[in-house]
């Protein structure tokens, strides 16, 4: 329990209201500079912060384990402590310091007044940490359930390629099956990743082309240009394939069709940020946009929108659409 960040904190926070309470006290010149000094305030430290806070919250999060949740039993745990605390410390400093005055009944105000403050701190900070965690925790379903949807239309023509060739060219549907079987366990191997090389995203994305290509045969070119030191750079699994998927889909009557895939580090002298942005600029020679898809960043299909949705958790994360004698995709992410 006492690995519990609020143990460790509080202890922290409370020493240096402690330090803060004594060094004011000097500099008004209410006390000495001296050892007195520091003794008293490390006995106010142990009996009316430390200990008070920490029983407190020892017993608060033993109820919580035993499924009581109730706001006014924990401040009032919280304010009893605390009062009982500086009870103990109004009775044990005249013991070491004639001159100190007791505080009398003003141990119950202080008790409720300190309990109070540092009881409601801490659970407006518990609320907003688990604020962030469940934001977190529903940012990592929504990316999982991103991840799992598999564009239908590759699945059924990469079938039907393996379909038609099974009798006539088994070595090229035998090849086909064999790296759909590649994709699918990337896609279900990745799941839980959040990144992997950029080495490795390529060569997934070069076994979706042999598939294609044993589609379309020579009317399929694909260039690819990136530095050889790129390829250790980590990306968020599939993010590229999907955008390949959908030039091939929307230009498959295409008598020729050339995708160009570039990827370079974006000059840092024209950044506000301290990190590099990596740039994923995808083009075709196809149909282009809709001015409807460019307006949206996304069509009626899954996979763009999926795109659109992943990048925007991504830190930096940026989807540009455009029109240049076909269809452009610009990413950019932090690297």
């Amino acid at each position: 329990m006492l690995a519990h960040p609020f143990f460790k904190y509080s202890f922290i926070f409370l020493l240096m209201i402690d330090l803060s309470y004594t060094a004011a006290l000097i500099l008004m010149n209410m006390s000495a500079f001296d050892m007195d000094a520091l003794i008293g305030s490390l006995i106010w430290f142990v009996t009316f912060y430390w200990l008070p806070v920490w029983a407190a919250a020892v017993i608060i999060l033993t109820i919580r384990e035993k499924g009581i949740h109730n706001t006014f039993l924990e401040w009032l745990l919280a304010v009893t402590l605390m009062a009982l605390g500086n009870t103990a410390t109004d009775n044990i400093l005249p013991l070491l310091y004639e001159q100190y005055p007791r505080m009398g009944v003003f141990v119950i105000l202080n008790g409720i007044l300190w309990g109070s403050g540092i009881y409601f701190i801490s659970r407006y900070l518990e609320s907003k940490k688990s604020i962030a965690m469940e934001q977190q925790a529903r940012k990592a379903a929504q990316l999982s359930a991103l991840r799992y949807q598999l564009n239908p239309h590759f699945m059924f023509n990469s079938l039907n390629t393996i379909s038609a060739y099974i009798h006539t060219k088994p070595d090229v549907a035998d090849k086909v099956l064999h790296e759909l079987a590649d994709i699918l366990r990337y896609s279900l191997d990745t799941a839980e990743v959040k990144s992997i090389s950029l080495k490795n995203e390529l060569a997934i994305i070069d076994k979706y082309f042999n598939i294609e290509k044993a589609r379309f045969g020579e009317r399929l070119v694909v260039n690819l240009d990136v530095a050889e030191e790129l390829m250790l750079i980590e990306v968020p699994p599939l993010l590229i394939q999907p955008i390949i998927e959908n030039s091939v889909k929307h230009n498959a009557k295409q008598t020729m069709l050339t995708i160009d895939i570039k990827i370079k580090i974006k000059a840092k002298s024209k950044l506000s940020i301290q990190q590099n942005l990596l740039e994923i600029i995808i083009t075709d020679n196809g149909k282009g946009f809709s001015d409807d898809i460019l307006a949206k960043g996304f069509g009626k299909g899954i996979g763009m929108k999926n795109l659109q949705q992943r990048m925007a958790q991504i830190e930096y994360g940026k989807v540009n659409l455009s029109n240049q004698e076909g269809a452009v995709v610009t990413l950019e992410m932090a690297v």
